[in-house]
Formats: structure tokens, C-alpha cells, sequence
């Protein structure tokens, strides 16, 4: 049996889901017991003749199968129910804890890994809350239950199935904790091979160029093979525990049939308390049963709470607050006319120098406002100040007076994400509806495009966009960006990998929208540029405006 007080802790967020599944479950066994008596009874019935007694029995037995079913899915929808809220939980306070400065600027962090976590992880930990919690719960109630009902038979038979009981929980434990101590290190491997796996993925291109292709495919090889080895050490941990576990449940059999058998010859037992004996001997060790295969069964949710825990998917939210910065981002954005930036500073740590350094800027609705500068400036950094991924040393950022929030902002940038789904997926992340879809789509010069394509909106885009143009990608997430309908618009090189055609179409668009809401853009390019009432050059941290 082992125990993860964080995984206990978060099935405890729902107490109501968490007690009917674990009443059900005791439910459920209760059943089982019945029946074994039912089936003790009627067999004891035969033996003697009985036939009436014997046909009861055996209706009992049916009527009781019944219940059993329906009670069994009755706890599995708890279960589900369970399991789906703290899955959805975790998910949310891990995603909100990944999405922070720190962590964002983090060079340490894989993507590969986080989204192992994020995704097999969290998943894997379902099985342990859904199925093994109330499995230990059924474990310590169900079979001390049974322990002591056959002791009001034969104290003898009981002393002995309640120390083969100890014996499969406690006897595997030294298993189960160097299972859990190499389950880890398999994680570790999952982690570093899924790690790799993506980011050979994302740059299969360049690899290719450089011809590092062979290179990268033995790296992952050496990733598989270690993942093998660790999954390989993993299964013959769990063949050991599990021979233990069945050593002990054959044994507690064994010793209650070698009782019922001598207490027969004596004639110290009748043939009921026989059938209960040997019956019984077998229900007080179902619950350990279970527990093994729902052990087994949320085994990679276990093995990924180190990763979890240091995701901060476990952090103690306030009462009441299960927001994410996705909530955030969702919130309606009220109306904004001036961004006012003041004495903004900030220095990376072990750096000598800021590089953003007493920052001074207006931005108003109207016009496209752009930041150039050399490359290292602190262009993206500014951005980055603004968007609060990075905390500054000194100033303030304020729309309309009030500090700026996330919920203000809306962000193009240099190269758009877009996911395996549709044109309309892609775009509408807010629930809009159709004509506020269509209108940004026009405002962002892009409707004509989308209406072209075969199934218009529901035309399938493939992952990265890699199925549209650079100025269809550009243009799709500037529509995403309309669509959210914020006061302020962030774009990062816009046109850096476009054409001069569609670097035209790009800016003039830009300048179009910036009528009402406020533009900043980073560029060099002098196409983006051209229609830019004023622009400001960043460098050694200072913000100048070059022209007006």
C-alpha cells in the first residue's frame, strides 16, 4: 500500500464525489460478502436435502449479482467523476504555475518534459485517485470486517487471515518503495526521451541542413534503450511483489481450508460454518486483489508526482480562486485610450547593465507606433515587461491611470502558433459568434483567403500552420488577436519571414486596426515601417523618438 498525500489531498478538494465513491465501493463488497454467505447457505441447504432452502439461496444469490451491477456502475461513475475533477485541477494550477516569469525565462526547462507532465502525467494520475484511494479505503474497512465476522466462527481461521492480510500489505512494502524509487527513474527516462523526441521534431529542418540527422537518431536510441532498461527493472520489481502478495493470499486459503477440513473431522463445525469459512477465507482477500491492480493501474501517475510537484501542480490555491491566466485572458477587456509607460528599468540577473534603462513612453489610439533597434536592444524584452512575463526593476505601466493587466493586452507575434485543427479553431479561442468572426477576419485582411479554401472556416490547418503561408499565418493570428477584442495590440516582427507584397498587405492592415486600440509594433523592415506615424529606437536602454 502506498500512500501519496498530495494525490490524497486533492481527491480531498471534493469531498461529496470522494464519499459516495468510497461508499459505493464499500457497497459494492458488502455485495460480495452477502453472496458468499447467500452461496454458503444454499450449499449447505443441498447438502442436506434442502431443496427450498437451497433455491433461496441461490435467488439470493442472483437478486444480490443484480444490485452488485448496479451499485458497480453507479461507484464506477463517481469514480470517473473523481478522477476527471482533480485531473482538471491539476491541469489548471500547473498550467497557471507554468506560466510565470520564472519559469517562462527558465533555460533549464524542456518543453518536452512539461508537456509530458501536462499531459501523461496528469492523466496517470487518475487511475490512482479514482480506483486506488477508495481501494485502500475498501482494504482497511472491508477486510477487517470480514476478519472479524469470521472470527464469531473460528477465532483460529481469523488469527491466521488477518496475518496473511498483513503479510500481502505490509510484506510487498519494501517492494513497493524500491518500485517507486526506480518508478522515478523511469519517469526520468520518459521525461528525457519525450524531451528530445519534440525538439528533434521542431528542428528536423536545420538538422537535416546540417546533416546531423544520423547524430539525432542515436541520441534517441540511446534515450529508448535507457527507457527500456528502467521499464525492464520497473516489471521485475513488480513480479517480486506480486509473488509475495499471492504467497500470502494462498497461504490464508490454505490454513482456512486445513482448519475447516480438521473442524469437519471432529465434528467441532456444521456445514454452514464450513462453507463460511472457506468462503469468506477467499472475500477477506479481494480487497488486497484490488489494491494490487489498481496499484499496477496508477502506477504512472505516481512515478510522475516528483515532476508534478516541482510543475507546482500541488500548490494550495486560496479559497475559493481556481482561476488560470487563461480565465484572466477571457475576461472582457474595458476600453483603452493611452498606455502610459514611466521610468520603466529592469536588469537581467549577473548581467553588468540594464537593458531597459529609465524607459519613458506614450502610446495612443490611432496610430501604429513602432520600436526598432539592433539585435540584443531589449526590444522583446520591453515586451516582455509589458505582457508581465518579467517584473521590473523600477516603473510603472498604466492604461488609462490604472496599472495594465493581461486581460488588456493582445499579442501577434513573430512567429504564430497555430494548432492541428480548423481555420475557425484556430481563430475563435472566445466563444465569439459568427459575424464578430467574419468582421475580424476582414479587419485583419484575411477573409477572402479563408472563404478560398476548401470548407472555408472548417478548412483544416495543419500543426504550426504549416499548410498556410507565412502572411496567412500572420494574418490568421492577427484576426485572433481582433477577436479578443483588446485595447492593446502587441506585434513582434510581423513581416520578418513575408514577402514585400505581403509585408505591404501586413502593415497596411495594421494601420487600419490601430483606429481603435492601441498599436506597438517591433520592426525593422522598411515595408512594415512605411505607414508608422512614429517610431522610437531602443538602445544602450534608452528610448528615443526618432520620427513623428
Amino acid at each position: 500500500m502506498m500512500i501519496v498525500p498530495e494525490l490524497w489531498r486533492e481527491a480531498a478538494r471534493h469531498p461529496r464525489i470522494l464519499s459516495a465513491g468510497i461508499s459505493l465501493q464499500l457497497l459494492v463488497f458488502t455485495t460480495h460478502v452477502l453472496q458468499a454467505l447467500a452461496l454458503a447457505t444454499a450449499l449447505a441447504a443441498f447438502v442436506h436435502g434442502d431443496g427450498g432452502r437451497a433455491l433461496a439461496g441461490l435467488g439470493a444469490i442472483l437478486g444480490i449479482g443484480v444490485v452488485r451491477l448496479l451499485l458497480g456502475l453507479a461507484q464506477g461513475d463517481a469514480s470517473t467523476r473523481l478522477g476527471g475533477r482533480v485531473r482538471e485541477g491539476l491541469r489548471t494550477r500547473a498550467v497557471a504555475a507554468v506560466l510565470v516569469p520564472g519559469r517562462l525565462h527558465d533555460a533549464t526547462l524542456r518543453d518536452g518534459s512539461t508537456r509530458l507532465a501536462l499531459g501523461d502525467g496528469i492523466d496517470g494520475t487518475e487511475a490512482y485517485v479514482a480506483k486506488y484511494i477508495p481501494a485502500v479505503v475498501q482494504l482497511v474497512v472491508g477486510s477487517a470486517a470480514v476478519v472479524v465476522l469470521l472470527a464469531l466462527v473460528s477465532p483460529v481461521v481469523a488469527s491466521f487471515l488477518a496475518l496473511a492480510v498483513l503479510l500481502a500489505v505490509l510484506g510487498p512494502l519494501v517492494w513497493k518503495r524500491m518500485l517507486s524509487r526506480r518508478g522515478f527513474s523511469h519517469w526520468d527516462s520518459y521525461e528525457e526521451l519525450s524531451g528530445d523526441m519534440l525538439e528533434s521534431l521542431r528542428g528536423m529542418s536545420t538538422l537535416r541542413t546540417l546533416g546531423d540527422v544520423p547524430g539525432t537518431r542515436e541520441r534517441l536510441q540511446t534515450r529508448s534503450e535507457a527507457l527500456r532498461r528502467a521499464t525492464e527493472r520497473v516489471m521485475r520489481s513488480s513480479l517480486a511483489e506480486t509473488a509475495i502478495t499471492d504467497f500470502a493470499v494462498q497461504a490464508g486459503v490454505v490454513v482456512a481450508a486445513a482448519v475447516a477440513i480438521v473442524d469437519v473431522l471432529s465434528g467441532r463445525a456444521t456445514t454452514v460454518e464450513v462453507y463460511v469459512l472457506l468462503l469468506l477465507s477467499s472475500e477477506v482477500f479481494r480487497p488486497v486483489r484490488e489494491l494490487s491492480r489498481h496499484w499496477h493501474a496508477g502506477f504512472l501517475g505516481l512515478t510522475a508526482v516528483p515532476g508534478l510537484r516541482a510543475l507546482g501542480a500541488f500548490a494550495t490555491a486560496p479559497a475559493g480562486d481556481v482561476s488560470s491566466p487563461l480565465d484572466a485572458a477571457r475576461r472582457p477587456a474595458p476600453a483603452g485610450s493611452e498606455l502610459v509607460i514611466s521610468g520603466l528599468s529592469y536588469r537581467y540577473p549577473g548581467a553588468e547593465r540594464a537593458v531597459i534603462d529609465g524607459v519613458d513612453l506614450r502610446a495612443t489610439r490611432g496610430a501604429v507606433q513602432a520600436i526598432v533597434g539592433p539585435s540584443g536592444a531589449g526590444k522583446s524584452t520591453l515586451f516582455d515587461l509589458i505582457l508581465g512575463f518579467l517584473p521590473p526593476a523600477s516603473g510603472t505601466i498604466a492604461l488609462d491611470g490604472r496599472p495594465l493587466s493581461v486581460a488588456d493586452i493582445a499579442v501577434v507575434s513573430q512567429r504564430p502558433v497555430l494548432f492541428s485543427a480548423t481555420v475557425r479553431e484556430n481563430i475563435d479561442l472566445f466563444g465569439a459568434g459568427e459575424r464578430e468572426l467574419v468582421e475580424a477576419c476582414a479587419a485583419a485582411g484575411v477573409l477572402d483567403e479563408i472563404l478560398a479554401l476548401p470548407g472555408g472556416f472548417d478548412a483544416p490547418v495543419a500543426e504550426a500552420g504549416a499548410s498556410l503561408s507565412g502572411g496567412q499565418r500572420q494574418r490568421l493570428a492577427l484576426a485572433r488577436a481582433l477577436l479578443a477584442r483588446r485595447p492593446v495590440l502587441l506585434v513582434d516582427e510581423p513581416t520578418s519571414a513575408l514577402d514585400d507584397r505581403s509585408a505591404e498587405v501586413v502593415a497596411e492592415t495594421l494601420a487600419r486596426v490601430a483606429a481603435d486600440r492601441i498599436v506597438l509594433m517591433i520592426s525593422h523592415r522598411p515595408e512594415a515601417l512605411r505607414r508608422v506615424t512614429r517610431v522610437h529606437a531602443l538602445n544602450g536602454g534608452a528610448l528615443v523618438e526618432v520620427s513623428s
